[in-house]
């Protein structure tokens, strides 16, 4: 005769029961590819955004020499790796990514590239695995675009490592400065430069999308051990920290870095008249610049014999923690003399306002490549151009400086979901350049470049893996359209819950790969409500925003007007109701109103004559404002 369940048997199975119809009805609406529901499935991600009880992620270290030749703009490196698969699955081959092969005679760069400055890409000149020493070209070890595959004689089992060796040289570009390069006298931003292992992961196996200047990055988090052998004139900023200030700098540089590390207001640490008197760096035959970076996803450095240095820093957080905010620029760049105090106010901002986690590196470095636009970012660095307006370049340094968070803190996937990054970087921004007269009117432009794309045959849904894209629209796609959604869920929530959700996501994700799923259910779960109603026409569905305005009608004091949404995607409700008088009144609806129904009764009473009204602002999107406004 079977025994009955035992009370803490029955409690069990119905907490089960509980927990997971409470998840599934939480998250009930998103569509989850198969490859996807998988990971859910072995327990490394969770239907509800926590990381699985069985997450796993690989890592590297590194150990990189390297001397850059300035005279033939070429960087000479060998470099050793210790590879680490925590995976659960035995690895047959590994994938090493070669970035500066995008310069090869038949790459496969999206850019028009022409051929002034191609090259043979990254020269490997040695390559040993473990103890055997391999031969690029032969059956074990293949290029195939920007990728290296490297079969293994020994295969990788589940938690043990291997050992790599590889002697390498690279061209530094300067005439197709995709993203690096030498822009001249001495001044170079060096990324992309070693050969990096790619990731492994739990949704793909190994990334084996090539690099190809249109998608950008996406690394494991390893350390970083790296030296750079300079001429003794040239100065090197860098991720990570510098081990040996002594060897390479004069004391009265380092006692200015000091200062500059203590500093709410902006210090000069180089000059252009230090460098004319002989007074920055140690006058060795060469010198040897060595930084650490530990728990990143990337390293880079930049370089200059000329380059004015300014700095200074923030406190971060309630325990006195202070970030040192670094600029370095050709003398007299417009606008770059306020740099080190714009990357101090965006430190501040982002530790303290939204998302408000404190800046979890010691520094960020900002240089100018002299171009009068654009930049690229690499953690704690960015590679920036000098805009004439004043917010403009604040808001390219706030954005620049914004991806050591997103993508590199949070580590997500920009080749696949470039919206989780460059989506943040255009919408945190927001605030601090709406504060300066210039900068009036920057949500408005996102929100108008989002719908300049909106409806047409080319847009595809937000969830698309971003490497999918070709043109324009991969503009549209990654920047505007995520960070007017980011203004809508903001709008949604309300500032506190929205603040509550996205530091909860940070918490859970920083230090690994989160990927759309695990944002979507970790706001779902902060907010405490399916917003599967919001994220599925904003990121899975074809559709535009549109509102529009009918059945406008005042009788006696009762005043109403009908909006109806029209278009697939869900926005907040504004209503302006103009009188005779020229007064007016307004009203605002959350986009929580589009949840179950396409249709909204807006109502007020006013003994004023009615005039006119308007829906919508240049800050909410709509496609089609032609049918937004009603005259009486």
């Amino acid at each position: 005769m079977k025994k009955p369940p035992t009370i803490s048997l029955v409690c069990t199975a119905l907490f089960l029961f509980i927990f997971s119809t409470n998840l599934t009805a939480q998250n009930k609406g998103l569509y989850v590819p198969l490859n996807i529901q998988k990971s859910i499935d072995a327990g490394v991600r969770t239907n509800n955004g926590l990381p699985g009880p069985k997450y796993w992620q690989n890592h590297s270290d590194y150990k990189i020499i390297a001397e850059l030749l300035p005279d033939s703009s070429a960087l000479v490196g060998s470099e050793t790796i210790v590879y680490h698969n925590e995976s659960p699955d035995t690895l047959k081959q590994l994938v090493i990514r070669l970035y500066q092969d995008i310069m090869k005679k038949g790459g496969v760069c999206e850019f028009p590239i022409g051929t002034a400055e191609l090259t043979d890409g990254t020269d490997i000149k040695l390559l040993i695995v473990n103890d055997d020493t391999l031969e690029v070209g032969s059956r074990s070890v293949f290029i195939s675009g920007t990728n290296m595959f490297v079969k293994l004689k020994n295969p990788l089992p589940p938690k043990t490592n291997i050992n790599l060796k590889i002697d390498w040289q690279i061209h530094i570009p300067k005439i197709v400065t995709i993203r690096m390069g030498n822009f001249g006298d001495n001044d170079m931003f060096i990324a992309y430069w070693y050969p990096q292992m790619s990731v492994y992961d739990d949704i793909d196996g190994w990334d084996t999308i090539n690099y190809s200047g249109f998608v950008e990055f996406y690394n494991d988090f390893s350390n970083f051990d790296f030296e750079i052998t300079m001429p003794s004139n040239m100065v090197a900023w860098a991720t990570g920290e510098l081990q040996n200030p002594e060897e390479v700098f004069q004391q009265s540089v380092i006692d200015k870095i000091n200062e500059a590390k203590h500093s709410d207001e902006k210090v000069n640490i180089i000059s252009p008249q230090d460098y004319k008197d002989g007074k920055v760096t140690i006058d060795n035959p060469k010198n040897i610049w060595k930084f650490k970076a530990n728990n990143v996803t990337d390293v880079s450095f930049c370089v200059s014999d000329s380059y004015v240095w300014d700095a200074s820093s923030v406190q971060v957080d309630d325990k006195g923690r202070r970030v040192l905010t670094n600029a370095v620029y050709e003398d007299s760049t417009v606008n770059w003399e306020h740099a080190a105090m714009f990357a101090r106010t965006t430190i501040d901002y982002l530790s303290h306002e939204l998302p408000g986690y404190p800046y979890p590196y010691p520094h960020t470095t900002s240089f100018c490549n002299k171009k009068p636009s654009g930049g690229m970012e690499t953690p704690m660095m960015a590679n920036d151009g000098a805009p004439k307006e004043y917010a403009r370049t604040l808001g390219l340094i706030f954005h620049e400086i914004t991806h050591t968070l997103f993508p590199f803190f949070m580590g997500t996937n920009e080749r696949k979901y470039a919206w989780m990054d460059e989506g943040w970087a255009s919408f945190f921004l927001t605030e601090t350049v709406e504060n300066y007269p210039d900068g009036k009117g920057y949500k408005a432009h996102e929100v108008h470049g989002f719908e300049s794309g909106a409806g047409d045959e080319t847009e595809m849904p937000m969830i698309t893996p971003s490497f999918s894209y070709k043109g324009d629209y991969g503009r549209v796609a990654f920047y505007n359209k995520p960070a007017s959604a980011y203004f809508e869920l903001m709008e949604l929530l309300g500032r506190d819950t929205f603040k509550k959700a996205m530091l909860e996501y940070m918490n859970r994700w920083n230090g690994k790969h989160p990927i759309p799923y695990d944002f979507f259910y970790t706001i779902n779960d902060a907010a405490d409500e399916d917003l599967s109603w919001f994220w599925e026409p904003w990121w899975f569905e074809y559709g535009y925003p549109d509102l529009a305005l009918k059945n406008v009608k005042q009788t006696g004091n009762n005043i109403s007007a009908e909006v109806d949404k029209l278009g697939v995607i869900p926005t907040r409700v504004e209503v302006k109701f103009i009188f005779d008088d020229g007064t007016n009144e307004i009203v605002k609806k959350s986009a929580r109103e589009w949840k179950d129904k396409n249709s909204l009764m807006v109502e007020l009473k006013s003994d004023k004559k009615l005039k006119e009204v308007q829906l919508g602002t240049p800050e909410i999107p709509d496609t089609k404002r032609d049918n937004n406004t009603v005259t009486l």
